[in-house]
This record gives C-alpha cells, structure tokens and sequence, in this order.
C-alpha cells in the first residue's frame, strides 16, 4: 500500500552547504500492518513523515501510495495524521477546535457532531470539551490530537509521537487504540524514539539513524507479547 523507493531528502544549509536529512531509504507497508519508524531525535523520521503526507518531495527516490503519489493520494483520499507538536488557536475550546478540523478533514456537515462526539468519547476528554486549548494540559491536549486524528476512517493512517506527553495509564490505552484501528484494508506508520513502545503495536519496526534505514525487525520474531492490562489492588 505504501512504497518508499530509494528515498533520499537533502537540504541547502544557511551557509550553502548540503545536509542529507534522509539517504536511499527503501521500505514497503502493507495494507493491515502496523509499522513503527524508530530512531533518535534527528534521525530523519520526520522528514520521512513529510515526504509521506506530500508537503515534501524527495530529492531522489520515489514513493507510492495506493499507487498514486503523496500529495495526489492525500487530495483524492486523506491521511489521519497526528503531528508531533500540534498547533491550534489557544482561545477555542475543544469541541470547537474539533468540529473546525472534522470540516477541513471533509466530514459531511450533518455527521460533524456525532464523529465529534465519537472521539471525544473514545478518548475521554467529554470533561474537558468546554476548555479552552491554553487550559488543557499537556496529556490532554495529545488525546486531542489523537481525537483529531479518527475523525474519519482513512485507509492510512500516521502517528508522529503518539505517546508524547501522555501518562502512563494513556500510553497503555493507547495501545488499545491501535489495536481497535487495525484492519485489513489500513496501513499504519507509527514513528516514535522509543523502540520498547513500538515493539508493544507494531508488526514491523524500522530503525532510522543518520538519516539511513538501518534495519527493519519483525516483531512476530520476538518475544514481545501483545497488549496487557493490570489491575493492581491496593490495601
């Protein structure tokens, strides 16, 4: 479903010189997979997100979505997308500030407010829907911006740092979350610096540093074992 071909992405420096953010990256999602992007901060993973959703091109390579190019498959179909950092206008409250995004994502205006409501139920922000952004905590505002992100039921489907900011318990849940999006006919990329997280929700992780994919390992070869919910009682 997705196709990154001998992918490189090179800039120009403030003093003219060259920087390679990404170099020769070739990796393949299937429909039904969930893959992780690992690496350290500076990696490249990011760019490579860019590349993805078409606000970049690369400098050499090719990518392929659903067989169409990124900017043309986000045109035609749209991408659930959740950034690392988030931007939003701090004086709309939060239902506002989703009711405004589930129109640019091109919800219908009669289904508007029930998807609202549907992910502000699925992430448990019904509390906090009447504040405003700049009151939100930081935990609350990234369930925001995972709410954002299911608003509609995109084949493909990318989490930058999903798990930024968000506590413990969430960080769990957020497992659940994955685990729910699964399906046959969806791609899911997750791109996150922590390798112990991707290992619990993906089936495939590929290791970028420097810019270079370094390896892609399967976690049905390991160990790992699937999401798991503890229930501690105390005296």
């Amino acid at each position: 479903m997705i196709s990154l071909r001998g992918v490189s992405k090179s800039y120009r420096s403030l003093l003219g010189g060259e920087v390679l953010a990404v170099s020769d990256v070739t990796l393949d999602v299937a429909p039904g997979e969930v893959v992780g992007i690992a690496g350290p901060n500076g990696a490249g993973k990011t760019t490579i997100i860019a590349m993805l959703l078409g606000f970049l091109r690369p400098s050499s390579g090719t990518i392929a979505i659903g067989g169409l190019g990124p900017r043309a498959y986000v045109e035609r179909y749209g991408i659930a997308y959740l950034p690392e950092l988030m931007a939003l206008q701090k004086t709309w409250k939060a239902d506002h500030a989703l009711r405004r995004l589930a129109t640019l994502d091109g919800v219908p205006a009669d289904r508007v407010d029930a998807d609202v409501a549907r992910v502000i139920d699925a992430l448990e922000i019904g509390e906090h829907r009447g504040k405003r952004i700049k009151a939100l905590s930081k935990g609350n505002f990234q369930r925001l911006g995972l709410a954002q992100a299911l608003l509609r039921d995109h084949d493909v489907m990318i989490f930058d740092e999903p798990t930024h900011g968000l506590d413990p318990v969430w960080t769990q849940r957020f497992r659940t979350v994955v685990a729910g999006l699964r399906r046959p006919g969806r791609a899911i990329i997750i791109s996150s610096h922590n390798l112990d997280e991707l290992e619990r929700v993906s089936d495939r992780v590929a290791i970028i540093d420097h810019g270079r994919l370094q390896k892609v390992v399967s976690m049905r070869d390991t160990t790992v074992q699937g999401p798991r919910a503890y229930r501690v009682r105390v005296a």
